[in-house]
């Protein structure tokens, strides 16, 4: 067993000092480079597909093996639930937030990528339980040798560096147009950030005292990166203010995508 203040401690670090590298690196690289945001949104776009894929193993892949069974498995009911949920809240909170009916400039912009980032750390809840659950059983002595050694704490810090850029890159993205300071940006970047750690910490505190199912939360997050994808993909669409899609098109757009995504998944429910 490891210390719960040793086991929140590391753990916070390893999470928040990628996270942010990535987010400030990220925002450099565009801003001193004048990158085009489209080849970024492509990158990310990259990123949030590994990500979607490798969350939807973590919530067993919302217990498609079960088949139509939502009547006598409350597990597989409720992953589908959560991941219905997920994808919801971000899609309509964004969309609300972003809609250019609702005006507000950058501050709606901002709110939008606050948005975005705790979607993008609903999955970190599963990963605190699982830390803080792994800390508080093991044998091991460090917390390097209970997560499989210095390869899994780096795989581990590259995930967050890599998985921070795609929140940075969205906020980058949906703020095209707006004149802002590399200052102003690290300013928004230190609550994207907290916003985007602040739930694997919050996991691993209760992973730590309580034992609970982490596919639920993985579910959650499954669902939010859905919705981060097609945010992350929008960039690359617009060619201009007034030939692309409005942000309330693509929010209806985001919930066709979500309806097909829904009925392949019930399709793959009779290969089961």
């Amino acid at each position: 067993m490891i210390e719960f203040s040793v086991s929140l401690i590391e753990f916070v670090l390893a999470t928040f000092m990628p996270l942010y590298l990535g987010m400030i690196f990220i925002t450099y690289l565009q801003m001193k480079f004048k990158l085009d945001v489209r080849y970024l949104s492509a990158f990310a776009l990259g990123l949030v597909f590994w990500f979607f894929f490798d969350t939807m193993n973590d919530a067993v892949q919302l217990g498609v093996n079960e088949g139509y069974d939502f009547t006598t498995s409350g597990t597989h009911s409720g992953l589908v639930a959560v991941f219905v949920f997920g994808f919801l809240v971000i899609a309509l909170l964004s969309t609300y937030f972003i809609s250019r009916k609702t005006g507000g400039g950058i501050l709606q912009l901002y709110i939008t990528g606050i948005i975005v980032a705790i979607g993008m750390g609903f999955h970190g809840i599963g990963e605190g339980i699982e830390f803080g659950g792994l800390s508080a059983q093991t044998q091991a002595v460090t917390v390097l040798d209970a997560i499989g050694g210095v390869s899994g704490g780096v795989a581990y810090v590259i995930h967050k560096f890599l998985e921070a850029t795609i929140v940075a890159i969205v906020y980058l993205g949906i703020s095209i147009g707006e004149n802002e300071s590399f200052r102003n940006k690290m300013s928004k970047i230190a609550v994207l950030g907290l916003a985007f750690g602040v739930p694997s910490a919050l996991g691993e505190v209760i992973g730590y005292f309580i034992q609970i199912d982490s596919a639920y939360f993985y579910a959650l997050g499954v669902g939010a990166a859905l919705s981060v994808a097609l945010l992350v993909v929008f960039p690359i669409f617009r060619h201009s203010e007034d030939r692309g899609l409005s942000y309330s098109q693509w929010g209806w757009t985001m919930l066709a995508t979500f309806i097909g995504f829904l009925c392949l998944y019930g399709a793959a429910l009779f290969h089961s």
